[in-house]
């Protein structure tokens, strides 16, 4: 735990800790991660174990309960997966991306810090403590299958790995759990399927929720084992089974605790269910229920939309092929009264990963440039924030900047419900 950086106010500086210290212990407590020094620098009176140059020293320090020591770390190692799951999106994405994204975790603290989904398959009884002693809840759990012979096809593993007793020990010591399971025709659905759901019900209330979400295949699936797409009667089959079991998830629990992805309702074209469905959005961001989520803001955005333009305007929104649909029928009409304002929609076909990828969030910048770069315009384009990372970039490398250059056009991006439209039709164009 190598401090990088320390807070000039703060009691670290005041007792002479420096950049370039490594913490060892806290109160005798060995110091390997983040989440340790969380942990432990939570006691009213630390006692500091620091090697600098070789030499051990030791600090003591009094806490105030609004005081902190005000460190920043190097960021700590991730543990990696050495699961092959047969439908591993990292495996299916093309050769000459940036190395970060070949880079495989399966790390629990990733799961408690950020919200990653993890197996558990390379958790032992000593991590399991840890989580316990140290309150690391909630966890996020893709479990994909209960049955062993399952789990040992999806995961690719080849010894049992206990799964079922890992949680169980969780759920006895009150850890929350919120679990995923990715469907794949064929492999974990219909009756495997019921029986995950029905194992992890019987872990209620430490297992929150479960939610389905269909595999995602790319075109780059060259070598790795061949899988079914989830097509529109697979989708109805889910909703259609998911809907059954939560009729009795609903009267156990007061819960629905099962929950299909929000891709099985636009594939389908049934209704979005309302928001009392979502039993207060457990996995919103594994897209489960924020289709709703969008529906119940827009209202809100129509109430701080300016009814007129000062100047004949036209802007394009930009989506994917999967939402196209719910933009026409929700977003346009929004914006269509708006004197001086001309809206078009674009639907962008993934060529980058294949036509079967269809989600906003995987639009590349090269993809957007191809759809758009015939048109004779020089309008603003609206791009969803969706498709960029925190660093500002498209999974192709591509920035904004590269973009509006490439186009010739201003691109202003746009949050996941719209609630900056008013702004940018106000002030941004």
């Amino acid at each position: 735990m190598i401090i990088r950086a320390i807070k000039k106010n703060g009691l670290g500086a005041k007792i002479g800790l420096q950049v370039g210290d490594d913490l060892i212990k806290i109160n005798q407590h060995p110091i390997g991660d983040l989440i340790d020094y969380r942990f432990y620098a939570s006691d009213p009176i630390l006692h500091l174990e620091v090697r600098r140059n070789g030499l051990t020293l030791n600090f003591e320090v009094e806490l105030s309960p609004t005081a902190t020591l005000g460190l920043e770390f190097d960021e700590f190692k991730y543990r990696t997966c050495a699961n092959k799951c047969i439908f591993c999106f990292i495996d299916q994405n093309p050769p000459g991306l940036r190395p970060s994204l070949y880079f495989k975790d399966e790390d629990y603290r990733l799961s408690f810090l950020y919200g990653n989904y993890v197996t558990l398959t390379n958790v032992q009884q000593a991590d399991l403590d840890r989580i316990v002693a140290q309150r690391l809840s909630p966890l996020y759990v893709s479990v994909h299958a209960t049955e062993w012979e399952v789990r040992r096809v999806l995961l690719g593993i080849n010894k049992p790995d206990h799964l079922l007793e890992k949680l169980r020990y969780l759920a006895e010591h009150r850890i929350e759990i919120h679990a995923q399971v990715v469907l794949c025709p064929g492999i974990n659905d219909r009756e495997q399927l019921e029986k995950t759901i029905f194992d992890l019900s019987e872990l209620f209330p430490a297992v929150q929720s479960v939610v389905v979400v269909p595999v995602g295949l790319t075109k780059h699936r060259a070598h790795l084992p061949l899988l079914k797409p989830v097509g529109i009667e697979d989708a109805r089959l889910v909703l259609y089974q998911i809907g059954k079991l939560q009729q009795i998830f609903r009267a156990r629990f007061s819960s629905h605790f099962v929950y299909p992805a929000d891709e099985f309702f636009l594939q389908t074209g049934q209704p979005i269910p309302s928001a009392d469905y979502y039993d207060g959005y457990p996995q919103i961001e594994d897209g489960v229920g924020m289709v709703r989520l969008l529906l119940e803001n827009l209202p809100k955005v129509r109430r701080r939309l300016p009814k007129k333009l000062p100047r004949p305007t036209k802007i394009t929104l930009v989506t994917g092929m999967l939402a196209g649909d719910l933009l026409e029928q929700a977003v346009i009409p929004l914006l269509q009264p708006i004197e001086n304002l001309e809206v078009q929609l674009v639907r962008v076909p993934n060529h980058f990963f294949g036509k079967q990828v269809t989600v906003v969030g995987l639009l590349t910048g090269q993809d957007i440039w191809a759809a758009l770069k015939t048109e004779e315009e020089n309008n603003p384009v609206l791009l969803p924030k969706k498709c960029l990372n925190y660093d500002g970039l498209f999974l192709d490398d591509w920035t904004v900047a590269d973009l509006a250059a490439k186009l010739q056009r201003p691109i202003v991006l746009v949050d996941d419900y719209f609630t900056n439209l008013p702004k940018i039709l106000k002030t941004d164009l």
